[in-house]
C-alpha cells in the first residue's frame, strides 16, 4: 500500500506539471519555476548514484535492502520529474542553440522515463526482473551523463567536459607589445573571460554571441553590440558601465566583473574603429595603453639552469664583464670589454652559451673566421656584433638564434644578399645596418614582407628606437638621520624625469621632477627619462632609509685590512655598490668587527643593522654571527642585549650578493653599544680555499 501511495504521487505530480506544460503560458511565474531546474536537478542525480552504490554493495554482501532501494528510487523518479517540467520552463527564457537545447531536453526526458521505470520495477517480484535490474540500471545512470553533458553544452559551451583532457594550445611566444594582435590577444581574452560563458553560439543571451569577430558583428536581439570608432554608442560600452543592480548591466550580478582596466581597454579598442585585423604596431599608443598591455604579453620559459660560479669567473678571466639580467635568475648580458679578442676567449665564452641572452662584442677585432661559436648560443635576445670585421658569412652563424630580437651588425661588410639569407630563417624585430653596404630598396623590400624593423642610419626612425640614457644621482648617500635632498642630472637637454616613492613604475602620469627630491621617510624611489622622439629610458631605482642616530666617536679592536681601508665607512651614510673594489666596503681578513659606539647621551634604540657583501669566488663571505651588547656608560660592564645567528643557504651564491642583517633590540636604551660581527674565521672545507683566511666585508652599521 506504501507503494502504491507512493505511485499515485508521481502520478498526480506529473499530472499537474504536464497541465503546466500545456495549458500554461510562459509568464513571469512559470520563468521564475525554471530558475530552479539547476537545484532540483541534482536530487535525482545524487540519489540515485548513492541508491547504485546499495544496490552494488547489497548483491555482493547478500544483504539486499530491497526497501530502501525502492524508497531512493521513489524519491528519485520524484525529482526527475519535477526537474525535467523545470527544465522546459527555463527553455523559455530563450537564447539557447534550438538542436542542443532539443538533445538535452528529450534526453531528459528519457532519463526520467528510465529512473521511473527503474522505480516501478523495484517492486517486481519475476526473478527473471531482477537479473535485468542491474543492467537497466546502469544504462539509466549513462542517459543521465550524456544528458547532463548536454546540458553543460548549453551552460558553458561545447568543450567544457573535455576543454582539460586534450593537450593545452601551444601559444606563441608574444614579447613585444607592437606584436599584440588588438583582438585576439587582448579583446577576445577578455571577452572569454567575462562574457563569452553566456554569449556563445549553444548559448546566445540576448541572441548575442560574442565568440568571433562575424557574430560580434552580426549583434543580439537589440542590435548592434558595437559602433566602430564611437564606444559610448555601443550596446556593449552601456552594459559594462550600467550600475550593477540595473537589469540591464553586464556581466549580470554575481558573475565576475569587468575590471577598469579591461573596461579601458574594450573602450580603447572600439574607438580604434574595433579592428579585428591589426596588430598593435598599426594602432596609436599612449603611456597608458602600454602599460596595461604589458599583462598580455606572453613569454617563453627557457628553463635555463644557473651557470657554475667556475665557469662566469673564467669567462671573467677571459676579459668579459658579466651580469645578471634579473638578480637570482640564470639569464646573462656578456660584454667584451677590450679591443683585441681571440678565438680561445671566444672558446671560454662557450661554457655559458645557455644563460647568455645579451652579447656585445662590438668594436672588436671579430672576424668570420672566430664567429662558427655563434651558432651554439640559441637564447640569445640581442647581439651586438658592429664595428667589427665581419660579413655575410658570419650571419649564416645565426640562422638557429630562433629567439635573437634585436641584431647590431653597422659599420661592418654586411651585404643585401647576407641580411636576405638571413632573414629567410630568423626574423628579429630590429636591425641595425647603418654604414654596411644593405641598400635602402633592398630594406624597405625586405621590410614589406618580413615583421622586422632595418634601421639604415641615424634619422628618425632610428631615433625612436634609442633609449634616452637614464638620469643619474648627483649624491651617493641613501641613508639619512632626519631629511634628504635628492638631485639628478641627465646628459640630453629638455628631458623630462618622473619619479614614484612607494615602487611602481614611473610614466608620464606619475611625479615630475623640477629641481630636487625632498624625502623624510623612507622610501624605494624610481626614476624614467622622457623625450619627445625617443624612448623612455630605464627605470632606475634606489631604496633610502631614514635612521635615529648619526655615528661621530666610535672605537674599532682591530683596523680593516690595509687593501680595503676605512673605518670610517662605517657610518658615513653611503652604501656600496656589488663592486667590493667600489671604496665604499671596507675588508677584514680572518678577523671580527669589533666595534664600541658612544651616542653621546642615553637615547632609544630598536634595531642594529649591518650592511655585508659575499662573493664566494673572491673568498668573500657573509658573517657567521651578529651580537650586540649595551652599557649605560663606559665604566660598566657590556651586557648582550641581542643576537643573530647566519645559517648559509646552500654552499656556493648568487656571484655576488649584498643583504643587510638586522638584530632586533626594542625599547632599548643605552648611550654606549658595542656591535660584534663575526667573520668565518677560516675558509670551510667545501671552499677550494679551505683553510685559507676569509673575507669579511662591511659598509655601514646603521642605527635605528
Amino acid at each position: 500500500m506504501k507503494f502504491l501511495k507512493t505511485k499515485h504521487v508521481i502520478t498526480v505530480t506529473v499530472l499537474l506539471l504536464v497541465i503546466l506544460v500545456v495549458f500554461v503560458e510562459p509568464s513571469r511565474f512559470i520563468l521564475f519555476l525554471g530558475r530552479f531546474h539547476p537545484v532540483i536537478l541534482h536530487l535525482p542525480i545524487g540519489a540515485l548514484i548513492l541508491t547504485f552504490f546499495i544496490e552494488i554493495v547489497g548483491r555482493i554482501t547478500n544483504n539486499y535492502p530491497k526497501q530502501v532501494i525502492q524508497y531512493a528510487l521513489g524519491f528519485s523518479s520524484f525529482f526527475a520529474v519535477v526537474a525535467c517540467i523545470l527544465g522546459y520552463f527555463l527553455s523559455f527564457e530563450g537564447g539557447y542553440d534550438t538542436n542542443t537545447l532539443n538533445n538535452h531536453l528529450w534526453l531528459g526526458v528519457i532519463s526520467t522515463v528510465l529512473i521511473t521505470g527503474l522505480f516501478l520495477w523495484s517492486q517486481s517480484k519475476s526473478k527473471a526482473g531482477s537479473k535485468l535490474f542491474l543492467p537497466f540500471f546502469t544504462l539509466s545512470l549513462i542517459a543521465i551523463a550524456i544528458t547532463g553533458h548536454h546540458g553543460s553544452i548549453l551552460t558553458h559551451g561545447s568543450d567544457f567536459l573535455t576543454q582539460y583532457a586534450k593537450p593545452p594550445a601551444t601559444i606563441k611566444p608574444i614579447t613585444h607589445i607592437d606584436s599584440l594582435h588588438m583582438f585576439d590577444d587582448v579583446v577576445f581574452k577578455i571577452l572569454d573571460s567575462k562574457c563569452i560563458q553566456c554569449h556563445n553560439p549553444t548559448k546566445r543571451k540576448g541572441e548575442l554571441a560574442l565568440n568571433s569577430p562575424e557574430n560580434i558583428l552580426q549583434g543580439g536581439e537589440n542590435g548592434k553590440v558595437i559602433v566602430a570608432g564611437d564606444a559610448e554608442n555601443s550596446q556593449l560600452y552601456k552594459s559594462i558601465h550600467l550600475p550593477l543592480s540595473d537589469d540591464k548591466h553586464m556581466p549580470p550580478e554575481g558573475k565576475p566583473q569587468l575590471t577598469n582596466n579591461e573596461q579601458w581597454l574594450l573602450t580603447y579598442w572600439i574607438n580604434n574603429n574595433a579592428d579585428f585585423e591589426h596588430k598593435m604596431v598599426h594602432l596609436p599608443k599612449n603611456d597608458t595603453l602600454n602599460t596595461l598591455l604589458k599583462k598580455y604579453l606572453v613569454f617563453e620559459d627557457l628553463n635555463i639552469k644557473e651557470a657554475s660560479l667556475r665557469d662566469v669567473n673564467k669567462v671573467k678571466e677571459a676579459g668579459f664583464t658579466v651580469f645578471k639580467l634579473v638578480p637570482k635568475q640564470p639569464e646573462l648580458s656578456v660584454k667584451f670589454e677590450n679591443k683585441t679578442i681571440s678565438n680561445d676567449a671566444l672558446k671560454i665564452l662557450e661554457k655559458l652559451k645557455n644563460q647568455i641572452i645579451e652579447l656585445d662584442l662590438s668594436h672588436t677585432n671579430l672576424s668570420d673566421d672566430m664567429t662558427s661559436g655563434l651558432n651554439k648560443f640559441k637564447n640569445l635576445k640581442k647581439l651586438h656584433i658592429n664595428n667589427t670585421k665581419i660579413t655575410d658569412e658570419s650571419l649564416k652563424h645565426l640562422q638557429k638564434a630562433k629567439r635573437l630580437e634585436t641584431l647590431n651588425v653597422y659599420g661592418t661588410e654586411i651585404t643585401n644578399d647576407g641580411l636576405i639569407a638571413l632573414l629567410q630563417h630568423i626574423v628579429p624585430k630590429h636591425i641595425y645596418v647603418w654604414q654596411t653596404l644593405v641598400d635602402d630598396t633592398t630594406i624597405a623590400s625586405l621590410q614589406s614582407k618580413y615583421d622586422t624593423q632595418i634601421f639604415s642610419g641615424v634619422d628618425k626612425d632610428f631615433v625612436e628606437i634609442t633609449n634616452l640614457e637614464a638620469p643619474t644621482f648627483l649624491n651617493d648617500k641613501n641613508l639619512f638621520v632626519d631629511t634628504i635632498s635628492i638631485r639628478l642630472v641627465s646628459k640630453i637637454k629638455n628631458v623630462k624625469t618622473y619619479y614614484t616613492t612607494d615602487g611602481t613604475e614611473p610614466d608620464t602620469t606619475s611625479l615630475l621632477y623640477k629641481d630636487k627630491i625632498f624625502l623624510d621617510r623612507p622610501v624605494q624611489l624610481k626614476i624614467k627619462a622622457f623625450k619627445e622622439g625617443w624612448l623612455p629610458s630605464e627605470t632606475i631605482e634606489k631604496n633610502f632609509f631614514k635612521i635615529k642616530q648619526e655615528v661621530s666617536k666610535y672605537t674599532l679592536v682591530k683596523q680593516p685590512d690595509d687593501r680595503y681601508p676605512g673605518s670610517d665607512k662605517l657610518f658615513d651614510l653611503k652604501e656600496g655598490s656589488t663592486l667590493f673594489r667600489d671604496g665604499n666596503w671596507i675588508g677584514f681578513s680572518g678577523d671580527n668587527v669589533d666595534t664600541t659606539i658612544d651616542l653621546e647621551s642615553v637615547k632609544p634604540i630598536d634595531k642594529i643593522s649591518v650592511n655585508c657583501l659575499e662573493n664566494v669566488g673572491n673568498w668573500i663571505l657573509f658573517p657567521k654571527k651578529l651580537s650586540v651588547y649595551s652599557s649605560l656608560d663606559k665604566d660598566s660592564e657590556f651586557k648582550k642585549i641581542g643576537e643573530l645567528n647566519i645559517n648559509r643557504q646552500g654552499r656556493y651564491g648568487n656571484g655576488t650578493e649584498i643583504k643587510k642583517y638586522t638584530v632586533n633590540i626594542p625599547n632599548t636604551k643605552t648611550q654606549y653599544l658595542r656591535v660584534v660581527i663575526e667573520n668565518f674565521k677560516t675558509l670551510p672545507s667545501w671552499h677550494e680555499g679551505a683553510g685559507t683566511d676569509a673575507w669579511l666585508f662591511v659598509d655601514e652599521i646603521l642605527i635605528q
